[in-house]
């Protein structure tokens, strides 16, 4: 019988797919009224081939379905920036025909591009459509902010670009990063990639708004109210990235530092200007407009150091147990 056995399972295959010959599937039908086991071998082979069609057919489906949806997409992409383009031919033909400059015509053209970048776009992009929405989106705003600018004569461009550039880094840009070609890109340099551009950008933001303003303090008053902030996020960055210390450790470490910095900011930045402030004072039994500054610095102050003392201990714990 074993020697019957593993002949049959040697044939099971060909069985089940029915190319063996008469007398190989005379032999097995044979066996199977006798066997059990060879039955229940039979049964799980019919059961993974029936699994592995449905699967086929599932993944056929869900292709044939994803390129219909592609082609409905791009048609309606299609026709959408065709509507796009009537209030464009409207007001170039009424530029043209009352002798006005083509001024408007621009400013129209350059508002529907922007329009087409957040519609057109996700409707027509095969792939990355976060990606791509983002992007486009991006350059036609900053070419609607340079057109205004062109026509109104006006000298504020690089101020709201730069401000905006920075907006949209903050927001967006540790989600892009995510994206498929840019995840791959950067590998695990994600984080570092994200606070670089954004700390570049801010710089660019603060240089163009100081060359606007043209005031002779701006530098110094702009540098001792960013730059503090600017290197806490980047120690806060580096901790949390780099440090190889367990989350509770990290937490901990960064709830004492935020702290800390929330308690002295104001006499450093001052200190920085040029300006001596005394040292916040703790008079919890008297709160007005003198003293609830000092109040809530020093609650603050002590809140965050005996919580980021217990994150640190635990953070200890845990790792020893470990």
């Amino acid at each position: 019988m074993k020697l019957n056995c593993n002949v049959i399972h040697d044939l099971l295959p060909l069985y089940v797919d029915q190319i063996c010959s008469d007398e190989s599937r005379e032999l097995v039908d044979e066996h199977l009224t006798d066997c059990r086991d060879c039955s229940t071998l039979l049964q799980q082979i019919r059961n993974t081939e029936i699994e592995t069609d449905l699967k086929s057919e599932t993944e056929n489906v869900i292709l044939h379905q994803a390129k219909f949806f592609k082609q409905k997409s791009t048609i309606a992409g299609a026709v959408i920036a065709g509507i796009f383009m009537i209030p464009i031919l409207v007001c170039l033909i009424v530029n043209l025909a009352s002798g006005a400059a083509l001024n408007w015509f621009f400013i129209v053209f350059a508002s529907l591009i922007t329009a087409a970048s957040l519609i057109v776009v996700p409707l027509m992009m095969p792939e990355n459509k976060l990606l791509w929405t983002f992007c486009t989106f991006t350059v036609s705003l900053l070419l609607l902010f340079g057109v205004i600018c062109i026509y109104t004569h006006g000298s504020w461009f690089f101020v709201v670009s730069s401000s905006v550039l920075f907006g949209f880094s903050v927001c967006f840009l540790p989600f892009a990063v995510y994206v498929k070609p840019l995840k791959s890109l950067l590998g695990r340099q994600k984080g570092l990639t994200v606070m670089t551009a954004i700390t570049l950008l801010f710089v660019l933001m603060m240089l163009s708004i100081g060359l606007y303003s043209k005031s002779s303090g701006f530098w110094r008053i702009a540098s001792a109210v960013s730059l503090p902030f600017v290197a806490l996020a980047w120690l806060l960055f580096l901790l949390i990235r780099y440090s190889r210390f367990n989350g509770l450790i990290k937490a901990g470490i960064c709830t004492i530092l935020i702290g800390t910095f929330s308690f002295f900011a104001d006499n450093l930045i001052n200190a920085w200007i040029g300006i001596k402030l005394p040292l916040p004072t703790l008079k919890l039994l008297i709160w007005n407009t003198g003293t609830i500054d000092g109040n809530v610095k020093w609650l603050l102050l002590l809140g965050c150091t005996f919580a980021g003392i217990i994150l640190f201990i635990s953070g200890i714990s845990k790792r020893r147990k470990q």
